[in-house]
């Protein structure tokens, strides 16, 4: 029972004992409460797109639509918040999934991309979903394959 009263006594202890400490304790607990806020969140997708190339770390451009002229289609994607943990691109082909690629994020700003050779044949409607590792799809974009005319 004599430990319990030691214990909340020296947690007593260790609170500002003015106003000035309170104040000055104040920007530090804000700051850490919002690093614990952003990762208790996971991060977000802060950019995402389809591309014809990645240069420099850089989409190219931002596509909706591709036509079978072009065979070769990339997904761009840049992070924040994310470090240490796993994001995978889900590609899909008219609601089927046919490939997935896993990135481990390895700061707090990361960029990845994932890429798909495409078949004349495979003309019609393609998703990419970004999806943690819990299984949660983060967010994703579409586009649109046709023939060439």
């Amino acid at each position: 029972m004599r430990s319990g009263f030691l214990l909340i006594l020296g947690a007593l202890t260790a609170l500002p004992v003015n106003a000035e400490q309170a104040v000055s304790a104040a920007p530090t607990l804000s700051a850490e409460l919002q690093a614990m806020e952003s990762q208790a969140q996971g991060g977000r997708i802060a950019r995402s797109a389809f591309t014809t190339g990645v240069v420099e770390r850089e989409p190219v451009d931002s596509i909706t639509e591709l036509t079978t002229a072009i065979d070769r289609v990339y997904y761009y994607t840049e992070l924040l918040g994310m470090a240490g943990q796993s994001i995978t691109h889900r590609w899909s082909y008219n609601d089927a999934v046919i490939a997935e690629v896993t990135f481990d994020v390895g700061g707090p700003r990361w960029r990845v991309w994932s890429s798909k050779n495409l078949v004349p044949g495979w003309s019609g409607d393609w998703k990419v979903s970004v999806v943690n590792s819990a299984g949660e799809v983060l967010g994703g974009n579409r586009f649109a394959y046709s023939a060439a005319q």
